[in-house]
């Protein structure tokens, strides 16, 4: 065989091998990733044997990720007789590094603290991903109200306040893309399901400057919240005061609607933002 088309033969047997090993380190990141997720979103610790039939992994490839996830400390055995899987501390330090290099986060932070100090109410910080929100940090007060919001879950944005926040700061066809993808689940009484009262709600918000939550994804839970912007112009995050909705009088409105509005925009102004209101 002539050289030049051995070589060229060599060439493409040794680009196809790499091409197999990419693609397979490929599916290990994305197995390691999948399986910190399944983990992450349980309510409970769980076996090699449930992460591999929940995830469609073969078990001893589920067996050496997870070993090596305890090994570099993102996952820890919840039960040695069980062999049950939860999340390392090193999640967590992670996160923290992620918060505190987080120009948003280390802005917002001593404001959301202020904030809580002057309602007593728990204060949350939240960013939208692919149409859902992500809580991202919260102030909780003396008088703190239980909710099912927790730093790191995800919830739809129709029904509560800084997810309608959001949603009145984007622009229509965003949120209508939003609204399409978006399973509209009705979990009060009071929760809006279509887009049409959707619609309606957003522009209220728009005319009166804050989003209200008014018992639209927790029955006892009333919310006041507000976007924030970067310096252009462009809604990044939204913060809002959760209260008892058994708390809220006239009074109480009138001050949470002045504190989240100034809040919001102070923590604007802190990122660039230049302008004057909100909407």
């Amino acid at each position: 065989m002539n050289p030049q088309v051995m070589f060229g033969y060599r060439c493409k047997y040794v680009n196809r091998e790499i091409e197999k090993e990419i693609m397979k380190i490929n599916k290990s990141a994305s197995r390691t990733v999948d399986i910190l997720d399944l983990v992450s979103r349980a309510e409970q610790p769980l076996t090699i044997s449930e992460i591999s039939k929940m995830l469609n992994i073969p078990k001893t490839s589920t067996f050496e990720i997870l070993y090596t996830l305890v090994e570099k400390g993102y996952l820890e055995i919840a039960d040695e007789r069980l062999k049950t899987f939860r999340l390392g501390i090193r999640i967590f330090q992670t996160g923290i590094r992620y918060l505190t290099k987080t120009d948003l986060h280390r802005e917002a932070r001593p404001l959301l603290e202020k904030l809580m100090n002057e309602t007593g109410d728990t204060v949350f910080l939240v960013v939208e991903d692919k149409g859902q929100l992500i809580y991202l940090d919260k102030a909780e007060g003396t008088s703190a109200v239980r909710t099912t919001a927790n730093l790191g879950t995800r919830s739809p944005m129709h029904c509560s306040g800084v997810g309608k926040a959001l949603l009145a700061a984007y622009p229509e066809e965003k949120v209508k893309e939003i609204f399409r993808k978006s399973d509209m689940t009705k979990r009060t009484p009071y929760t809006i399901t279509n887009y049409e009262d959707l619609a309606l709600d957003l522009e209220r918000t728009r005319q009166r400057g804050y989003a209200i939550d008014n018992r639209e994804g927790e029955i006892e839970v009333f919310c006041v919240a507000a976007p924030i912007y970067n310096q252009f112009s462009q809604p990044i995050a939204a913060i809002s005061i959760a209260s008892l909705y058994s708390k809220i009088n006239d009074e109480r409105l009138h001050k949470f609607e002045r504190l989240i509005t100034e809040t919001a925009l102070s923590i604007s102004k802190r990122l660039g933002f230049t302008g004057e209101r909100l909407f």
